[in-house]
């Protein structure tokens, strides 16, 4: 079984559907154990539905550069394919 330190590595990636089908099943079970990754999961969920429904807002530039850097590997890997 995965640790909580292991979970919160992944919780983003699984939240985004981006973690393989093997991880998922581990993530769920440790969810299924663990009371304060729940606690963490729900919370998370909550917190994207509400920035979600909210609408239009601008993000830091923290936050933004990781994605900015995600979507600009994909395309780099999509125009060498």
């Amino acid at each position: 079984m995965i640790t909580c330190d292991e979970f919160m590595a992944e919780l983003g990636n699984y939240l985004e559907g981006e973690v393989a089908n093997e991880v998922r099943k581990e993530l769920e079970r440790h969810l299924s154990h663990c009371r304060t990754c729940q606690v963490v999961y729900d919370s998370t969920l909550k917190t994207v539905k509400i920035v979600t429904d909210s609408g239009s807002f601008d993000l830091p530039e923290v936050a933004a550069l990781p994605i900015r850097e995600k979507i600009m590997s994909r395309i780099r890997k999509e125009t060498t394919s």
